[in-house]
């Protein structure tokens, strides 16, 4: 471990010495690049701008060769104050000190408050730094958590668990609060520590907003702070003893280890490394971590030995086996052995449950499923019990057991109270035959290959014309008079063989049940040979499961297999390609097309030049941009989402990955990125590439949101957009009328923009439309999320009175704004209106790529 002569010599002339040039820090001194443009999506904006530093480069990479070094070890502390030594603002050189003294000197003892007192010191010597480098990062700013900026969070969690350490919890409280509101998604899980530190002083309010706010992201440390939190409640009579009962067993779901752990109290904090949910070293990071919230209410202890048992230590033979096929996970001890008895008995406490899609490597080939499970249970019989040993013993699969050999499951009356409610464990139990994942209709009749000519005309034996989507089955007929009684249906839902467009549009309305695009996909790539685009819209009503349904639930039928062969039969036909999601679909898309990899085949269209993917969710941001391809002239991808449930929005590296791709279509006409956590820097870098662009949309979120583009990224438009048409500025607070007079001098040509809830005023307007020669429509809404108050609308009418009538001014909740024009101007008024909505209608026109072309 580190040797006395470095902690009490070498450590302390280095960080003196190394303070000193913080104090004097200028960037002259040191040696910058120039970062080149398409780079300026992987790093900070202050690294975009002034260059990389190659000292603290340098630094980096000998922060990077102490990770790889023994903890406490002496060749660690050298290499790191060697980092320090390359570059004194290296934020990571500092955390990793910081590091080194919190929680890898040994032994630990009376000293530690001494050496939390230091290493505080070096975290908050690595925030300066990052903060001198990067003068834009601030608390209130929202922050990236990946790449570059990874040491500054590191040096920000340290500096709160110290501040722990050393008894000042309101100060790390303070501390971890700040993380949250830089970084709303919380990579650095902190969460975790903050919800016991609340509990610890008291706080139940905030630790109840704060576990509400990540309610979707649930997990044994969060589960087990929600149990004491309602034990805390009911003796404050703010909840009923089944409110703890409740989240004990949504806790018990995620970890049944903790409790004797929490009863115990006498827990070591665990080596650091991984662990497995459910686990026992899950169990002892939590316990560690909160003893002293436990501790702080011993009747809560109490309170949860109680119920443990409360009459007998096993529950009746037929209700464990409910509990068994419920799907739960739960802690039997027991005498068991495996299926064949050949290996003796063995006594120990199972992770079990008897439901199959719960059984760790259930969709494996190796996978065994016991017939005699298909069977309802008799009483004295085998009892089987699938074994999801988080901890990985030699009992991990299939074991055997009887009644009469369990010893205790603990706290199975908590169970059985619950899970009858819990509605992940009221699904049908799985038969030995039935698929592993199978979403689709069963009573719905497949679509069979007749050949390379379709199926003869339902009605009257005809070669077949048309495909229907038919409520129960894929049909075909020859006309809309042998079509009579299928198009009765509200909005039936069919397409024309002949046709160059496969189109489907599903609607709430839609009195079709089940849509099956398997079928479509499969038709299409057969029996139309004139197909070049694909135009498919889908209605929520379809893809999300409602639990108040009759058996009529709408559904729709798509899998990866099908959409992946349709696009490779089709890759050389296709020019366009349209798939538009409704809101809140894209998990549950992304399922059935393997997180997106059923689109892959996009990325090799050569001829595919339109694209509209919107409100997708894609597993990986690499297979995203492997399905564009650099011939496009029109994408669309709004709205798009990363990762697991609820997809979130994109990191900054995400976004870079998205935009260097786009910057390699030098083609490219039209460009929808709606909802991106869009910045300044990121239209600076991405727009001088795309030369051609004449429709561009960047709208920023509905509602608050912290990205936004300022008046510096509206003169990133302006200087390399100087042809644009039409332009969706939406939401983006940040840009002020200097910005919008900028962009309309520099784009004369300019038709549409949309400029809702800017930081303008209604007197902006007269200013706006003034400067445009050519503008048709405008868009304007206050920031306050309304439209002009009625006593300025005059502003507005006057200002479209002095266009003649040209420019017309909408607004998103007060739709057109009226105005009274001499007959000949309100003519211009009328003309003008029509071109934009004959604009908006040639946008979804599949070989169209600017929706301009043609309108005049």
């Amino acid at each position: 471990k580190a040797g006395h002569k470095i902690i009490c010599a070498k450590v302390p002339r280095a960080v003196t010495k190394a303070e000193k040039k913080i104090d004097s820090f200028q960037l002259s001194d040191y040696t910058t690049r120039p970062v080149p443009r398409v780079a300026h999506l992987m790093v900070t904006e202050a690294q975009a701008l002034r260059g990389k530093i190659d000292e603290e480069e340098q630094a980096q990479s000998r922060c990077y060769d102490a990770m790889e070094m023994d903890e406490g070890s002496n060749e660690k502390l050298l290499t790191e104050l060697e980092a320090l030594n390359h570059f004194p603002l290296s934020t990571e050189a500092w955390g990793m000190i910081g590091h080194f003294y919190q929680l890898e000197l040994t032994p630990r003892n009376p000293s530690d408050k001494d050496c939390s007192a230091k290493a505080l010191k070096l975290y908050e010597n690595a925030i300066r730094c990052a903060k001198l480098l990067n003068p834009t990062w601030t608390d209130d700013c929202e922050l990236s958590s990946d790449g570059e900026y990874m040491p500054y969070w590191r040096a920000l969690r340290g500096r709160a668990t110290t501040l722990k350490n050393m008894g000042r919890t309101k100060d790390a409280i303070a501390q971890a609060k700040t993380m949250l509101r830089m970084n709303p998604r919380d990579n650095q899980w902190m969460r975790h520590l903050l919800s016991v530190w609340f509990l610890e002083v008291g706080d139940t309010e905030g630790c109840t907003n704060l576990l509400r706010k990540f309610s979707g992201m649930w997990c044994a440390r969060l589960a087990y702070t929600d149990v004491l939190l309602q034990y805390v409640r009911w003796k404050k009579d703010d909840a009923t003893e089944k409110d703890v009962q409740k989240a004990l067993y949504v806790a018990l779901k995620e970890n049944s280890y903790v409790p004797d752990l929490i009863t115990d109290l006498e827990v070591d904090e665990p080596d650091n490394g991984g662990y497995r949910p459910g686990g026992e070293k899950e169990a002892h990071v939590y316990v560690a971590a909160s003893q002293l919230a436990w501790r702080k209410y011993p009747d809560a202890i109490t309170w949860m030995k109680s119920q443990k048992y409360t009459t007998s230590k096993v529950p009746d033979e037929m209700d464990l086996v409910g509990l068994l096929k419920s799907g739960l996970d739960f802690q039997i001890e027991c005498v068991h052995t495996n299926l064949l008895d050949s290996h003796g008995s063995n006594t120990s406490t199972l992770i079990g449950t008897q439901r199959r899609r719960k059984c760790w490597g259930y969709s494996s080939q190796d996978f065994v499923w016991p017939r005699q499970l298909n069977q309802p249970h008799k009483c004295s019989s085998d009892i089987l019990i699938h074994h999801n040993d988080p901890n990985e013993s030699d009992f991990s699969g299939w074991r055997k057991t009887r009644y009469s050999d369990i010893a205790e499951v603990p706290f199975w009356e908590i169970l059985l109270r619950f899970y009858p409610d819990d509605s992940g464990c009221n699904e049908e139990n799985e038969s030995d035959d039935e698929p592993v994942a199978s979403s689709q209709p069963k009573r719905r009749i497949k679509y069979e290959n007749h050949g390379p000519s379709p199926p003869n005309c339902k009605e009257c034996n005809s070669p077949g014309k048309f495909c229907a989507l038919d409520k129960d089955c894929t049909e075909f007929y020859c006309s809309e008079t042998c079509m009579k009684d299928f198009l009765q249906e509200v909005e039936p839902i069919y397409f024309d063989l002949e046709a160059e467009t496969l189109k489907i549009s599903t609607s709430h309305d839609c009195s079709i049940r089940t849509v099956d695009l398997d079928d479509a996909f499969t038709v299409a790539a057969q029996h139309m040979p004139n197909l070049n685009s694909v135009d498919i819209s889908l209605d929520q009503s379809y893809v999300l499961s409602n639990e108040f349904a009759s058996s009529d639930e709408k559904s729709i039928i798509l899998s990866s297999i099908a959409l992946k062969q349709f696009l490779e039969k089709t890759k050389t036909k296709l020019v366009s390609f349209s798939l538009f999601l409704d809101t809140c679909c894209g998990d549950k898309i992304k399922d059935m097309i393997d997180g997106g990899e059923a689109l892959l085949p996009l990325g090799t269209m050569h001829k595919l030049r339109k694209l509209k993917l919107s409100n997708f969710v894609f597993d990986d941001i690499s297979v995203l941009t492997a399905c564009l391809s650099t011939s496009l002239r029109a994408l669309n991808l709004d709205r798009m989402r990363t990762g697991g449930e609820m997809g979130g929005v994109m990191t900054i590296s995400e976004v870079g990955d998205v935009l260097a791709k786009i910057a390699q279509m030098s083609d490219l006409v039209t460009l929808s990125l709606s909802d991106y956590p869009l910045t300044d820097m990121d239209l600076h870098s991405l727009l001088p590439n795309l030369k051609e662009l004449r429709c561009l949309d960047i709208s920023g979120s509905f509602g608050h949101s912290p990205h936004s583009i300022s008046d510096y990224g509206l003169a990133a438009v302006a200087n390399n957009c100087p042809r644009i048409q039409s332009l969706d500025i939406n939401y983006h607070r940040a840009g002020t009328i200097s910005g919008v007079k900028y962009l309309l001098q520099e784009c004369p040509d300019l038709l549409e923009l949309e400029a809702s809830e800017l930081n303008l005023r209604t007197r902006d307007v007269t200013e706006i439309l003034s400067i445009s020669k050519k503008l048709l429509y405008f868009r304007f809404d206050c920031e306050k999320r309304t439209g002009a108050p009625a006593h300025e609308q005059y502003i507005i009418q006057n200002a479209m009175k002095a266009t003649k009538g040209r420019t017309v001014v909408g607004s998103t909740y007060l739709g057109l704004y009226p105005v009274n024009l001499s007959p000949g101007h309100q003519r211009n008024r009328e003309r003008s209106m029509k071109l934009v909505e004959k604009s908006w209608q040639t946008e979804h026109e599949p070989m169209i790529h600017n929706k301009w072309d043609g309108v005049f």
